[in-house]
């Protein structure tokens, strides 16, 4: 090795040492407390120390020297993978947590089994002396323990890849943007491993000219590292990644194409002796790669390539087919507003290739637009809302078509500084059913938008205003129905009180005439003071109204629930009871006494007072059966169809209609039913059929309580 490369080589190492350090300072400096950055400092320790150990190895003169060298490099590089992937697990993740509790396993199994055959398998790292090449390398022949050592090096380094891969992939925009830089130098480093352990696999021994590849690339990774640094001005960045990694991820298929290609073409060139000169270049195609990769992940480069095939080749600028496929997949389960605007921004910013695009709505409480989603903007840069933004929503309320606010008609409206600050150049009402619901903005695109991208752009923007228009209906028929469960739990309520006070209005007619009877008394007393518990009860479960009804089920007697409930009453009407003797049941019994008392009340309100009602109570196989009849007006066949036991709809001047309504959910929680006979001018006939052995296997009715 002559001494102009030793001393290359000696620098670049030197370098890649330095650069390392420099980075993992910064990293704990950033954010001492994050799982990401600590990983990323320990895994730049380690690419450090194995640098270190790789130079003293590069500058060994004995054998000896060399591989013991090359073993304390093996030990450095058995702390990367583990590290690394807990990096990629982390960095930029919201949800990382999740990430970690699922491959925690693993992430330990890696780091034991390469600290394991590093320290406990030694001895059986290399197999025989090592051997210096006329170029100055040393070759190593790979023991037991060194070949196990290389195969889980590049499965976790494959594994590292992917991780990184799925992170850029679930980025756009912006955040994008961001930290492009940073996963490209930290894949293109693993991606080198990937090479360099393949050659030590296929061929069995360590060539140490790879340590000098490893640390030309790493001096590269972290040049891209510091740069992206420096891009995202260490602001952090966070995106959620779904848990599918392995499942769709390219980097497994590339990793297995690779494997299998370098097998094919390392018997051939093993066979031709022509090894030597086919890899000494690698560190150029490693560049090549990398810049390919930066061109690839670049939205410029990608407009203009596509801007060129266009002019150059007539074809269609825009793959609308896919655009709606993929507008639509993004777009057709979300039932949240927030999430619906993310993919919206997110199908736009894809389509035109541009980092930067906002959705702003209009709220109801609030006299100016606010920043829903965006691909470029974070929702605390907007908390101060600038007089230009009302501005602007004001213009837009009166589009119905994009527009370039570049425009010199538009800059005397809307400054200059404000568009730049907001990255803001072109505008796209969201208008459906005639209402303006806010705007959409893209950043300035490398080239002015055609009429075509002008048309695309609007029926993106009207797509996404049905959408939200859609959803804001939806939110407000989700309201309705709370109110709407809020007036019937009322209405339960109000209709209890009012059987309570027709109770004690019955009580308070007969007072004048049956008060010297000591035994009316007593019952006018015990009526009071049970209107009085009532009332109290039903105040004290108006704080349960938002839990489900659940049935208070115990032993009773179905006839002596029958009598007390009608000795409370003192109807005007004759009442006929004909209770026949029925076995003791379990119901819950201040339940089903509002249904006696709601049918009751309702069978004496159907006449003129001269009604006759009767009650009666059978045993029909295994259910309780109770009769309520009347001979009052009756009901026709299509009000029974159309009203009954529906809530708020009733044939009576002063009835609420709620309380066959309430009758009926109480009867199917006891998992019984009611049948109806009746006929206009002859009376009705209500068959109450409750199961003398109740379903107890069966979940209750979600019937409110009230």
């Amino acid at each position: 090795m002559s001494i102009d490369i030793a001393d290359t080589h000696f620098a670049i190492a030197v370098s890649a040492i330095l650069l390392s350090v420099a980075t993992a300072v910064l990293a704990l400096m950033r954010d001492p407390r994050s799982i990401a950055y600590r990983a990323f400092a320990v895994g730049m320790i380690a690419l450090a120390a194995e640098t270190v150990f790789s130079l003293f190895g590069l500058r060994a003169i004995r054998s000896s020297e060399a591989i013991a060298c090359a073993k304390w490099t093996l030990l450095a590089s058995a702390l990367l993978p583990g590290s690394w992937l807990i990096f990629s697990f982390c960095y930029s993740r919201e949800n990382y947590d999740e990430f970690l509790a699922k491959w925690k396993w693993s992430v330990v199994a890696i780091f034991a089994l390469l600290l394991a055959l590093v320290s406990l398998g030694r001895e059986y790292l290399f197999s025989g002396p090592a051997h210096l090449t006329s170029a100055g390398y040393w070759i190593l022949s790979l023991g037991w323990t060194g070949y196990a050592f290389y195969v889980c090096f590049l499965l976790g380094s494959v594994l590292i890849i992917a991780n990184l891969e799925k992170t850029l992939r679930s980025s756009f925009g912006k955040i994008r943007w961001q930290i492009k830089f940073s996963l490209i130098g930290i894949g293109a480093l693993f991606a080198a491993r990937i090479y360099t352990s393949t050659q030590v696999i296929l061929f069995s021994v360590i060539d140490t000219k790879f340590f000098t590849i490893n640390s030309s690339i790493l001096v590269v990774a972290n040049v891209l590292i510091i740069f992206s640094a420096i891009r995202n001005r260490l602001q952090r960045v966070s995106i959620y990644v779904s848990q599918d990694m392995l499942y769709s991820s390219l980097t497994i298929l590339m990793a297995g194409i690779y494997l299998l290609v370098v097998g094919i073409i390392t018997k051939i060139v093993v066979y031709l002796g022509i090894s030597e000169i086919l890899f000494q270049s690698a560190f150029v195609v490693f560049l090549a790669l990398v810049g390919l990769a930066i061109l690839l992940f670049s939205e410029h480069m990608r407009y203009r390539i596509r801007k060129f095939i266009h002019q150059n080749f007539r074809r269609p600028y825009y793959d609308y087919r896919k655009i709606w496929t993929d507008f639509t997949h993004r777009t057709a389960s979300l039932i949240d507003l927030k999430f619906l605007c993310i993919a919206v921004a997110k199908t736009v910013a894809k389509t035109f290739l541009t980092s930067a695009v906002s959705i702003w709505l209009l709220e109801d409480d609030l006299d100016h637009p606010v920043l829903v989603a965006s691909t470029a903007l974070s929702l605390s840069q907007t908390d101060d809302v600038d007089g230009q933004l009302i501005v602007l929503a004001g213009k837009m309320s009166e589009q119905r078509e994009p527009v370039d606010l570049s425009r010199s008609e538009w800059e005397a409206s809307i400054s200059r500084e404000f568009l730049e600050e907001s990255k803001i150049r072109y505008c796209a009402p969201l208008v459906s059913g005639g209402e303006f619901l806010g705007f959409l903005t893209l950043n300035n695109p490398t080239l002015p938008f055609s009429i075509e991208e002008f048309d695309l752009l609007k029926t993106l923007a009207d797509q996404a205003a049905g959408l939200i228009l859609n959803h804001k209906l939806f939110e407000d028929l989700g309201r309705a129905k709370e109110m709407q469960a809020f007036q019937t739990l009322s209405a339960f309520f109000v209709h209890d009180l009012k059987n309570v006070a027709s109770t004690l209005s019955l009580t308070l007619q007969n007072m004048p005439v049956h008060y010297d009877n000591p035994e009316f008394r007593s019952d006018a007393l015990k009526t009071i003071s049970g209107s009085v518990a009532k009332v109290q009860k039903m105040c004290g479960q108006l704080s349960l109204l938002n839990q489900k009804f659940e049935l208070e089920r115990c032993e009773c007697d179905l006839n002596d629930l029958v009598n007390s409930t009608l000795s409370n009453l003192k109807l005007k009407n004759p009442v006929v009871t004909d209770l026949s003797p029925l076995p003791k049941c379990l119901i819950d019994p201040e339940q089903v006494r509002k249904v006696i008392l709601n049918m009751v009340l309702n069978a004496s309100e159907a006449g003129d007072g001269q009604v006759q009602i009767r009650i009666g109570t059978r045993l029909d196989g295994n259910n309780l059966v109770l009769l309520i009849s009347d001979t009052g007006c009756g009901m026709s066949r299509e009000f029974i169809k159309k009203n009954l036991f529906h809530p708020f709809r009733t044939n009576k001047i002063r009835g609420s209609g709620i309380g066959l309504y309430q009758s009926k959910m109480i009867v199917e929680a006891h998992r019984g039913r009611i049948e109806v006979q009746s006929q206009e001018g002859y009376g009705s006939t209500f068959r109450v059929f409750l199961p003398l052995i109740p379903d107890t296997a069966a979940p209750e009715v979600g019937l409110e309580k009230n």
